[in-house]
């Protein structure tokens, strides 16, 4: 009887790992080039157009106050044997007021900028994760991975889904 039970639960034990390996072998996985699908995506482009004009106004501004402070300098570097002292002090006030000026207004609109763009990136994001989803699963992919971020794989047995991806996300 002990026999029996022996032989049994070895059999049970050899079948379940048998089992196990034989689904290991059936995984399914697939990867994805994150820089790659978003280099092609329509969407981005989209985004970096609408954020140019967005904040075109404020950039222009920026830039006539940079090139007005570059023009001082050089005016103060050519002119500066020349100029009495009260003169140069004025000139020195003048061109400390645009740095300051230009930094008090610079830094806002960078953090705006950035988070403008952190804002349609999360939506094209979603729209990325999403299609990844629904390619690993209309594929009957086990796993999907990102391209970056995996050491090796070997290309004959792991699928790139990036370009479904990008066809997929570019439908939207």
């Amino acid at each position: 009887m002990k026999k029996l039970i022996k032989t049994t639960a070895m059999g049970l034990m050899a079948a379940l790992m048998m089992g196990t390996s034989v689904s290991a072998l059936a995984h399914k996985v697939g990867i994805v080039d994150m820089q790659s699908i978003y280099k092609q995506l329509p969407q981005m482009a989209k985004i970096e157009q609408q954020l140019q004009s967005e904040f075109s106004e404020p950039r222009q501004a920026l830039e006539k106050l940079q090139g007005d402070m570059r023009f001082e300098m050089e005016k103060f570097q050519r002119e500066s044997a020349t100029m009495s002292d009260a003169d140069k002090e004025v000139l020195r006030t003048k061109i400390q007021g645009m740095q300051k000026e230009l930094a008090e207004k610079g830094r806002p609109l960078e953090q705006a900028i950035k988070q403008r763009q952190n804002e349609e990136l999360a939506k094209v994001q979603k729209l990325i994760i999403d299609a990844i989803e629904d390619v690993a699963k209309s594929g009957k992919f086990d796993e999907v991975k990102v391209k970056d971020t995996t050491i090796y794989f070997n290309p004959d047995k792991v699928a790139d889904l990036s370009d479904k991806v990008v066809e997929a996300v570019s439908k939207k």
